[in-house]
This record gives C-alpha cells, sequence and structure tokens, in this order.
C-alpha cells in the first residue's frame, strides 16, 4: 500500500517548487508519467506519486 504522506496533489506541487499548477501539469505530460505515478482526481487536479515528485523535480532543475 501506498502512504498517503507520499502522495501530493497539484496545488500542493505547484507550491513545493514554486510554479503554476498548469505548468507542473505540463512537465509532468511532458515526462510521459505512467498511472502508477500520476492520475487525474478531478478537474485540472492530479495526484502524484512520491517518484513522479522526484522526476518533476529533476526535470525543474536541470531548467535552471
Amino acid at each position: 500500500m501506498a502512504n498517503v504522506k507520499e502522495i501530493y496533489i497539484t496545488k500542493e506541487l505547484a507550491e513545493k517548487f514554486n510554479m503554476t499548477p498548469n505548468y507542473i501539469i505540463q512537465v509532468a505530460r511532458g515526462l510521459g508519467l505512467d498511472d502508477t505515478e500520476m492520475r487525474e482526481a478531478g478537474k485540472r487536479t492530479y495526484l502524484f506519486s512520491k517518484e513522479a515528485v522526484e522526476k518533476i523535480g529533476e526535470k525543474l532543475n536541470k531548467g535552471k
């Protein structure tokens, strides 16, 4: 079972990386995350696994 403390919603990731939620979604889609890493949880709201957060963080840090 997944630990819910390791699951992030779009808004939380946006705050963590100081980006807009729309940009976080765009980056995540660009990475081609699968259903175990990212899934839709409502209109413009997604759930992200710990692995997805790490991949998104790596991608955003490379852009700096």
